[in-house]
């Protein structure tokens, strides 16, 4: 991008972390310091490594408004997954107790398995997929959610 001119270590610092929030390549940074700071390649991504490492909270958190609205829209589809999974297995037993109970209640259960292994396959796919879901939401802002904790002063990461 070459928008990096001679400045001073406080300047760069400052342009490295805008590029970091604006997700710039690591590598196009460092290629930049090396064109325009007089860096060789080591220094620069030593630089860039540092200034990274002590502002990754603030950069994570100039970054998460997106990611929390992904996240959050992946988490409430994996939610409703696993409730509709939850109703449809509901109705299914209703109907099958319904059906079969009168004749035979002491094999409701045991039978109403039988039935849905048979033909209740969606729903242990639905079920995990909702999980995954859930799962790989919380998973994947794990890093946002220290960041604010953090911030707040709620929770101090290990350093």
């Amino acid at each position: 991008m070459g928008i990096m001119k001679t400045m001073n270590n406080a300047e760069l610092e400052k342009q490295i972390i805008e590029r970091l929030e604006n997700g710039g390549n690591k590598n196009d940074i460092i290629l930049d310091l090396c064109e325009n700071a007089n860096m060789n390649w080591t220094q620069a991504e030593a630089m860039v490594e540092e200034v990274r490492a002590e502002n990754q909270a603030h950069i994570t958190l100039a970054r998460s408004p997106l990611l929390v609205s992904i996240a959050l829209i992946i988490f409430i589809g994996g939610t409703g997954i696993i409730v509709y999974s939850v109703y449809d297995l509901f109705v299914m037993y209703s109907v099958f107790r319904d059906l079969y109970a009168p004749t035979n209640p002491p094999g409701v259960a045991m039978g109403f398995l039988w039935y849905l292994f048979i033909n209740g396959e969606g729903l242990l796919g639905m079920t995990i997929l909702g999980t995954a879901m859930i799962t790989g939401s919380l998973r994947g802002m794990e890093g946002v959610w220290t960041a604010i904790f953090e911030k707040l002063g709620i929770f101090q990461g290990t350093e």
